[in-house]
């Protein structure tokens, strides 16, 4: 079953569509990174998955539920805003309090003690927020996302501005919520932290999606060759000129400089053919390495792809 269904989504602004026709699915229980530069529609698509504004045109459903039915999809669903308001004379047990009720959701305090808890806000339920870090303000924001066990959470920029030690702690709970089966809708501009988080990726530009799959499906997309560096011993310029000569129709940009020997090959298939021209021309090979494409590669070349 998919946790989110989108299908044609547009919003349109006057005479200009920011969203022009997104689709996409989430999987029930997947961790799913949404990417976007500034400008790009993002947030906007948010906004509607959300219910804070409704779609110009297209549909989506959220468990199920057709968005039209908002009110009922607002009750299984967890939203952590990247810019939130507090109240600041309040204690964090009270503000969970005050959103619960506001969000008519059953509410006993042992169990929003425990919550609190595990976002790493034990020991100050009774703190006032506005003695509160950022960091602390990030995981209250968590905890209130996580109020009345929602099935879907979108996390908007969880780790924005925190420290390193603050930012691990937040990825950490977001791994142990998705092991529960939570469905996360994961947005950040800290490429590396969805790489490592998110099964799946979706990069809008532009109002659309241009790539959208695994990040082995994005790295197929995007690469046009594989990178190799090798680390070998000294060669003579007989042995070098042989190499160059037997690799010329197997690799490109091939640069020999010392102990190192880098080119390009079209497919891994050819990646024991240098191998085996190495060692015929009695080259010591200690290590051959391709140079991994990563998520930010991809998402600053997205003109090319397209």
């Amino acid at each position: 079953m998919n946790a989110l269904e989108v299908n044609k989504l547009r919003k349109r602004y006057g005479e200009t569509y920011v969203v022009n026709g997104v689709t996409f699915e989430v999987k029930q229980g997947e961790l799913f990174g949404f990417l976007g530069k500034n400008g790009a529609g993002k947030s906007t698509t948010i906004h509607m998955l959300t219910g804070i504004i409704r779609p110009t045109e297209g549909s989506f459903s959220i468990m199920g539920k057709d968005y039209t039915q908002m009110d009922q999809i607002k009750r299984r669903i967890g939203v952590m805003p990247d810019a939130a308001n507090y109240y600041y004379d309040t204690s964090a047990l009270s503000h969970l309090i005050f959103f619960s009720e506001l969000k008519r959701i059953p509410w006993k305090r042992d169990e929003l003690v425990r919550l609190l808890e595990s976002v790493g806000l034990k020991g100050h339920e009774r703190s006032k927020v506005k003695g509160f870090s950022f960091g602390m303000k990030k995981k209250l924001g968590l905890a209130q996302a996580l109020l009345g066990d929602p099935e879907l959470l979108f996390l908007d920029e969880p780790t924005s501005g925190l420290d390193p030690e603050s930012a691990v702690a937040i990825q950490q709970i977001i791994r142990d919520l998705n092991r529960r089966n939570k469905t996360i809708f994961l947005t950040s501009h800290n490429l590396r932290e969805v790489e490592q988080l998110c099964s799946r990726i979706a990069i809008m530009d532009k109002g659309c999606i241009t790539k959208y799959g695994t990040m082995e499906d994005l790295r197929n997309q995007y690469r046009q060759h594989i990178e190799l560096s090798c680390k070998i011993s000294p060669m003579s310029p007989a042995q070098e000129q042989q190499i160059k000569k037997q690799l010329i129709n197997i690799a490109g940009n091939i640069v020999i400089a010392g102990t190192s020997l880098t080119c390009t090959v079209p497919e891994e298939e050819d990646i024991p053919l240098i191998v085996t021209a190495l060692v015929d021309n009695r080259i010591r090979l200690y290590k051959i390495e391709p140079k991994p494409v990563t998520l930010e590669d991809i998402f600053f070349n997205i003109p090319d792809l397209a």
